[in-house]
């Protein structure tokens, strides 16, 4: 068994440098686009309930809103990794999350941001951009 597990990891051994390299990579530009883009969440974003749903009036619009859509997508993707890799994964789903558009994105938005632990990471995140800390 012992042999088994020296032999893959000798003959897999490029694979895991590329794994190393980009977790690290991603770890690195999470930690630079994390308060940036948590500056860019309006303050009273978890106040008004009805003032953030999606109107799409133009066609330009709606690719503003798959491109959006497929950044959180990838954010949420790339949190997942980070839980067990090097890097912020939790504040990463979270950030993804309220990118993306879906059904209930606003039920589960208002039960994060109720998780005292969550709230004041993301205060903390958003104090390292110079902007207020959220309201709810």
């Amino acid at each position: 068994m012992l042999d088994f597990i020296t032999q893959a990891t000798a003959d897999y051994q490029h694979y895991f440098i590329w794994v190393g390299v980009v977790s690290f990579i991603v770890f690195v530009v999470s930690l630079l686009l994390t308060p940036f883009l948590l500056g860019k969440i309006p303050q009273d974003y978890f106040i008004h309930t009805n003032q953030h749903k999606v109107e799409i009036k133009h066609p330009g619009h709606l690719v503003v809103v798959i491109i959006r859509t497929l950044i959180g997508f990838v954010l949420l993707v790339a949190g997942i990794i980070m839980l067990v890799t090097p890097g912020q994964g939790v504040i990463s789903i979270l950030i993804g999350l309220f990118l993306m558009e879906f059904p209930g994105k606003r039920k589960l938005e208002l039960k994060l941001i109720n998780h005292e632990p969550t709230f004041k990471a993301l205060n903390w995140l958003r104090s390292k951009a110079n902007k207020p800390p959220f309201d709810r």
